[in-house]
């Protein structure tokens, strides 16, 4: 009676957890659904025009008065760069071209000097042309000899000969002197030129991302001082290469950023960059908001999902009812390999192995 009693017990407790178990088993069907197929990326949130500030020169940052978030309109003084040396190479030229602008000058002594050898030259030409009639009025009555005619003929001919030759050289000099002050006037506009390379300026009006220098710091040309953007804020997306050739323009994008971490935004595709990017070893596509967030920051990463089609009817089941990949327990405890298509943590494409009838089981962790 002992034994009968003892063995009701232990059935009754191996009943309880049979029913327990049933109770914890979960079960399901598939289903079927419409899918959006989509390709991952990701990437990050940057404005249209974003350019770098550069130093064109050499230098200690005298100047540097722009922080990070600062507004900032085309043309603005950003930056003054140490500028001793070439502000006094500048005044070295301006010395130099006034010095030719003098020489240049009707009034400058060496031009006087050939002037005055100029005006001596036609007083000789003169007294010479006026001889030269005189002797032949004289050498037609035979009142002097051909030789002496002939001398004089001789000087009036030198005489006009050394009045075009300064002539001449007067012009030249004249021209040489005036393409140096020309010349003196370019090395002056050279130096103001390179001057202005010591003061940077902005591009565009935009806004003050990052600021790379500090006042007082050396920096060499071609070093970045600041970025600055402005414009429409853009979604940068990395694809891979398995993925570009699914994308088109204007198909639509989920978007899950960073900054708003419970948050999804839409978006369109708007360009695809045709060559590869080796550095992101990714393909870039360009995608705009629908809907701008409400605080944009350029830089913030992000992840989204482009969707590249959709399909209706596709049978499915929930994921953590697939084991090995693709192995499903049915309700009679049959276990069953089946052919999946797309897949993620949440959902399984069941492409072939199930009915809609067939009632699956969750298999135990």
């Amino acid at each position: 009676m002992r034994n009968l009693s003892r063995l009701s017990s232990y059935s009754f407790l191996a009943l309880t957890l049979l029913l327990g178990a049933c109770q914890e088993t979960e079960t399901t069907l598939p289903v079927r659904k419409t899918l959006e197929d989509a390709v991952f990326a990701s990437g990050y949130m940057e404005q249209e025009n974003i350019y770098t500030v550069s130093a064109k020169a050499d230098g200690i940052l005298l100047s540097f008065p722009i922080l990070e978030g600062d507004s900032v309109q085309k043309g603005d003084l950003i930056a003054v760069i140490e500028n001793d040396i070439q502000h006094n190479q500048l005044q070295d030229a301006m010395v130099v071209h006034q010095d030719a602008i003098a020489d240049a000058s009707p009034d400058s002594p060496q031009l006087q000097h050939l002037q005055t050898q100029i005006e001596q030259a036609k007083k000789q030409l003169a007294f010479d042309q006026e001889n030269y009639a005189r002797y032949q009025k004289l050498r037609a009555t035979n009142s002097i000899s051909q030789l002496e005619f002939e001398k004089i003929k001789l000087q009036s001919q030198n005489a006009q000969s050394n009045l075009e030759a300064l002539e001449k050289n007067y012009e030249d000099v004249e021209n040489s002197l005036q393409l140096n002050q020309k010349r003196s006037l370019v090395q002056v506009n050279t130096q103001r030129t390179l001057l202005q390379d010591y003061k940077l300026r902005t591009g565009q009006s935009g806004q003050v991302i990052q600021v790379f220098k500090k006042q007082g710091e050396l920096v060499r040309k071609g070093e970045a001082i600041a970025r600055i953007s402005s414009g429409a804020y853009l979604i940068k997306l990395f694809v891979a290469e398995d993925d570009i050739t699914k994308v088109d323009l204007n198909q639509s994008v989920a978007v899950h950023i960073n900054t708003y971490p419970n948050r999804v935004f839409t978006a369109r595709v708007t360009k695809i960059y045709p060559g590869f990017d080796e550095a992101e070893q990714s393909y870039i596509v360009e995608a705009q908001f629908n809907q701008l967030p409400d605080k944009m920051f350029s830089g913030t990463q992000l992840q989204a999902n482009i969707e590249v089609g959709r399909r209706e009817n596709v049978l499915v089941i929930p994921s953590d009812y697939v084991v090995k990949g693709s192995i499903v327990r049915l309700e009679t405890g049959e276990e069953k390999q089946i052919e999946t298509g797309n897949k993620d943590n949440l959902i399984t494409e069941v492409v072939s192995g199930l009915t809609e009838e067939d009632v699956l089981i969750k298999p135990t962790q």
